[in-house]
């Protein structure tokens, strides 16, 4: 008899499904240095989706009997898998969509067209880091004292520490305007 009871392995296989989902996405697309952004959220998706199928397969040989286990296997699973997968895929797209919101949104507002120039100048890396430093001031997570920021919240600091260890994992670079190596 197992110390743990079955549907625990049952209901923890989805999740295991995703953690492989995304170290194949991150492997793919380290290896491709960061080109095909979504042909390495494919190969991630369908990696998980064999784990996941995998597991469903060999947890109802090992624990074949209840009727229950069945439907967590062939309904259940697959379905959180799917959803866990889509929550993924809208987290590391958000960076994404919310550039080419902007962009779009900026061509809007000139009929439609901007020049590169006009381009670059609303997406100077200057004038993001302004707009990023003057959000964290007006958040009273900094403070700018003698010339130099000071840091008077650090609620945030964990999840800045996690973003950055995961950029640098996935695209071996900790900011969006570095060059990847």
């Amino acid at each position: 008899m197992s110390l743990i009871a079955s549907e625990w392995y049952f209901l923890a296989s989805p999740v295991l499904a995703l953690v492989v989902m995304v170290v194949v996405q991150a492997v793919v697309l380290r290896l491709r240095r960061g080109e095909r952004f979504f042909g390495s959220v494919i190969s991630g998706f369908l990696a998980g989706a064999l784990v996941v199928v995998g597991l469903q397969a060999a947890l109802l040989t090992v624990f074949p009997r209840d009727l229950d286990r069945w439907v967590l296997a062939l309904v259940a699973n697959p379905a959180i898998y799917a959803m866990l997968a889509y929550c993924f895929f809208n987290f590391i797209n958000l960076g994404h969509a919310s550039i080419r919101i902007r962009i779009f949104k900026e061509c809007d507002e000139r009929g439609g067209f901007i020049s590169h120039e006009g381009l670059r100048a609303v997406y100077d890396e200057e004038l993001i880091k302004e707009a990023r430093l003057q959000r964290l001031l007006e958040g009273g997570d900094v403070v700018l004292e003698d010339g130099r920021w000071k840091l008077t919240n650090p609620r945030l600091v964990p999840v800045a520490r996690t973003v950055f260890a995961l950029k640098k994992f996935v695209l071996r670079r900790e900011s969006e305007f570095d060059r990847p190596s």
